[in-house]
């Protein structure tokens, strides 16, 4: 696998915000991450979804 093939990865130390835009249709999650750097994340709805769905199964299935 070539370094462009990797997948971006970054340790986050906190999420700044969370805001609707794109006249409601995606998510924009600001983040700062561990190196105090920022990244912003944008997620369709639907992405987010099912995002928020699979945290929740793995977070129950934890405890």
């Amino acid at each position: 696998m070539s370094s462009d093939d990797a997948p971006d990865a970054f340790a986050v130390g906190r999420v700044i915000s969370v805001e609707l835009i794109d006249g409601g249709r995606t998510l924009g999650v600001r983040l700062e991450k561990a190196d105090g750097t920022e990244a912003v994340v944008l997620l369709p709805q639907s992405v987010a979804g099912d995002l928020h769905r699979q945290m929740a199964a793995v977070l129950s299935s934890a405890g």
